[in-house]
């Protein structure tokens, strides 16, 4: 009987395998996805506990003079969404019938709820070039399994007016 040495066969499997990429990493690399998070008019970020999430696949702004809906959908498939119900610039209060937030994160959603789960802050808006930048910080809770987690993170983004 003859016997083989696993060596010469198990070596290149493991050196194939050491080399995969993340997938964004690649997407960045073929020019899929952008190196860095969005530009300016069109930048979605978001950290879930401490997890960063950039809305590289899509962005959906729309707003119709007084509130705004703004979507941001990843390349691996989390998605984003935010409804400012006022534009003013300041501060206000993220809760889950003013202002609230929706994070799914692989197929996980998080919600927010209560009276007060957070803060956003309108930094600037021009309803005449729909230019729209704010910054936010809220706790988010899983419904199905009841985890409570921080979430933080701003938009700039040109928002399509309806009428």
């Amino acid at each position: 009987m003859r016997y083989l040495r696993p060596v010469p066969y198990f070596l290149p499997l493991v050196l194939l395998c050491s080399c995969v990429k993340p997938a964004q990493e690649v997407a960045e690399e073929i020019g899929l996805a952008p190196s860095g998070c969005g530009s300016d008019g069109a930048r979605v970020q978001v950290d879930l506990d401490g997890s960063s999430f950039c809305a590289d696949a899509q962005i959906t702004a729309i707003a119709d003079g007084s509130s705004a809906m703004i979507t941001g959908i990843g390349l691996l498939g989390s998605t984003f969404t935010i409804q400012l119900d006022t534009l003013g610039v300041g501060v206000h209060t993220i809760s889950e019938v003013a202002n609230a937030i929706v994070f799914a994160q692989t197929g996980t959603p998080y919600i927010t709820v209560g009276d007060s789960s957070g803060v956003v802050t309108i930094d600037q808006h021009d309803a005449s070039t729909g230019r729209l930048k704010a910054h936010f910080q809220a706790r988010v809770v899983n419904e199905m399994s009841g985890t409570s987690k921080p979430i933080s993170g701003s938009v700039d983004v040109t928002c399509l007016q309806a009428d």
